[in-house]
């Protein structure tokens, strides 16, 4: 009880003006006092906190490693009690010393700021020689490191080695029985392509076996490692959509063609693949036709909208070629237009009209041969022809 008049007596001496004032006016005084609170309050709340940006920290980044003003205060601000540049100094002069770039040490510093002030001898250096080990050094860990900076608080024994070893098996055991070079190409390969691949060991291990169990297996697990590796770092489910989506269009389990539908359709949205399909359907192919089309070539999904527009229309409309001959060669998309298509198509029209050919040429096998072999096959062996031939293939005949 004692207490609380002892509190009660303290409000009353900080609020003597409302006790006093509000039986005079006390609608005008109540609204006063309550406005008078509220500025104070507001005050209060946006007034700056102690240390809230550290000066000493912001001018060494803007001046050392040249980071812009706005990104020295944001980094510094997360760090209010910054008395000294020791361990800032101490870190930007061994990732220096490791021929790091000072835009290497600042996407390091913006992405993980608290690796300016991490354990240069027990946090840094032994994640680094263990890359160094793998064969990265200079400018090359410096670009792998600032991909991935928080790799370097990843334990060596408990996360890196296991990991890298996991990778490092698909290489060896893929069925190519290559070197040990051969295996650490790869290896090295895979990591810089996707630092991230050794930051989630269940992901990458969930993400082997799902893939094992669909038949991609041997060399072509290791393969779309290495082309791909960030496919092993999705999320499960994500990884399973993409699988079910290859499977709506009639691939099959332990088809040699469903790793390359993964890997192409990986590499797009679902909404950027349905307009390209959308594309496909605007120039008169049924969906039969699309989905054999891409289970003959999966990567015709790979060309950009426009790229793959330009390229129907030249061939529908400008060669003139059926529906039929792009659905059995769906190939001829993913060849160069202005440098072969082009060129030797016009060829083949020009030995079609003279009818020196006894049957009409493989369009495929045409497109596809080795540019020496064309000219041997198609050009060469039509003496009377080959002026005429020669300028059809360098575009001078048959405007496209």
């Amino acid at each position: 009880m004692k207490k609380l008049m002892q509190g009660f007596r303290i409000k009353s001496i900080l609020l003597p003006s409302l006790s006093e004032n509000y039986s005079s006016s006390p609608s005008k005084s109540l609204i006063s006092w309550i406005a008078l609170y509220s500025t104070a309050s507001q005050k209060k709340a946006i007034a700056p906190k102690p240390h809230a940006r550290n000066s000493i920290l912001a001018n060494y980044l803007i001046g050392s490693l040249k980071f812009s003003k706005d990104k020295a205060l944001s980094v510094s601000s997360k760090f209010p009690h910054c008395e000294t540049l020791e361990r800032p100094e101490q870190a930007v002069r061994f990732f220096r010393g490791l021929g790091f770039s000072d835009a290497h040490i600042r996407a390091i510093a913006n992405s993980v700021p608290r690796l300016l002030f991490a354990d240069t001898e027990n946090t840094l250096k032994p994640k680094v020689k263990f890359f160094q080990e793998l064969g990265l050094s200079g400018p090359l860990l410096g670009s792998f490191v600032s991909r991935t900076p928080c790799i370097l608080y990843c334990s060596v024994e408990r996360c890196l080695k296991p990991r890298i070893n996991l990778i490092r098996n698909i290489f060896e055991s893929d069925g190519r029985n290559r070197s040990i070079e051969s295996v650490n190409d790869d290896l090295f390969k895979t990591i810089t392509r996707c630092g991230r691949i050794v930051l989630a060991r269940h992901t990458l291990e969930s993400n082997i076996q799902y893939l094992k169990s669909c038949g991609v297996v041997g060399s072509q697990l290791s393969s779309l490692l290495c082309r791909l590796p960030r496919i092993f770092s999705l999320k499960h489910g994500k990884l399973e959509e993409i699988v079910s989506r290859a499977l709506a269009m009639n691939f099959t389990m332990g088809s040699r063609m469903l790793v390359h539908a993964i890997h192409s359709l990986s590499c797009m949205s679902s909404d950027t693949f349905k307009v390209k399909y959308g594309i496909y359907k605007a120039f008169g192919f049924s969906k039969e036709e699309i989905d054999l089309m891409f289970r003959k070539s999966p990567y015709i999904f790979g060309l950009s909208v426009e790229t793959l527009r330009r390229k129907l229309e030249f061939l529908l409309n400008d060669l003139k070629l059926s529906r039929s001959v792009v659905v059995q060669f769906p190939g001829i998309m993913s060849l160069n237009f202005e440098e072969r298509v082009g060129p030797r198509y016009k060829v083949l029209e020009v030995l079609k009209t003279k009818g020196v050919l006894k049957k009409d040429p493989s369009l495929s096998r045409a497109m596809c041969l080795p540019e020496n072999k064309f000219l041997e096959t198609y050009i060469q062996p039509f003496q009377s022809e080959a002026e005429e031939l020669l300028l059809a293939y360098n575009g001078q005949i048959l405007n496209t």
